[in-house]
């Protein structure tokens, strides 16, 4: 059967096929809040070229983060661009990696508390570098995150603290470990577990146990 064409889908395929996010911070509900953000600003720049005047450029600090993953992993290959910003007062926004053409775009909440910010800037650039080996969502998160707590927490350091194969994890020694590292605590955690220093079940009871301390940062989480 012959199928009917309908006005501006070519258009609308061919952005499809040029626009994708690859990873939205937060849970699968977060995505189609992400996905219209990242619309509009895309629809705006081919338009228009210019960006919105309330998106807060990081430009020099995704170009340090990008030196950073690639002295970690050779097998990154980056955008020829890389647009990464800040917004605020964006309902919905989580945060989110996506490739437009050949820019790739990070886009975080101003919001986030700055430890998880360092983070997940990192995850995010690091998914881009990542992409072209693994198309599969998850598989993509998993490696970014694994390259991004490597860039960012040296073994030596994460030794130091979880030397002691230590499994509980007092407020005193968390908020100790996460100011050392300018880091949330359970990423530094995720990271003693990637060396082997701790147990998945060791790991798995900390993230669950939830913390006294009234200093905790925002968080959230990447899916």
């Amino acid at each position: 059967m012959k199928r009917k064409y309908i006005p501006g889908q070519l258009q609308i395929d061919f952005l499809s096929a040029h626009r994708r996010v690859l990873i939205s911070l937060g849970t699968a509900q977060d995505l189609p809040a992400n996905e219209a953000v990242f619309i509009k600003l895309t629809d705006q720049w081919e338009s228009k070229r210019q960006m919105p005047a309330d998106l807060l450029f990081q430009k020099s600090p995704v170009e340090a983060v990008v030196y950073r993953l690639q002295k970690t992993d050779d097998r990154l290959r980056f955008p020829t661009e890389i647009i990464a910003g800040e917004l605020r007062g964006v309902m919905g926004l989580t945060g989110f990696a996506g490739v437009f053409r050949e820019q790739g775009w990070v886009i975080l909440p101003y919001e986030l508390a700055n430890p998880y910010k360092t983070v997940f800037l990192h995850i995010l650039t690091a998914a881009l570098g990542l992409e072209y080996l693994f198309p599969n969502r998850s598989e993509l998160l998993a490696e970014a995150e694994s390259l991004a707590l490597q860039a960012l927490l040296p073994e030596a350091d994460v030794r130091s603290f979880f030397g002691a194969r230590l499994t509980r994890f007092p407020d005193s020694f968390r908020l100790d470990v996460a100011n050392y590292f300018n880091l949330p605590f359970e990423y530094v955690l995720k990271r003693a577990f990637q060396l082997g220093v701790i147990t998945e079940e060791v790991m798995e009871n900390a993230l669950n146990s939830p913390t006294r301390s009234t200093r905790r940062p925002q968080s959230s989480r990447a899916a």
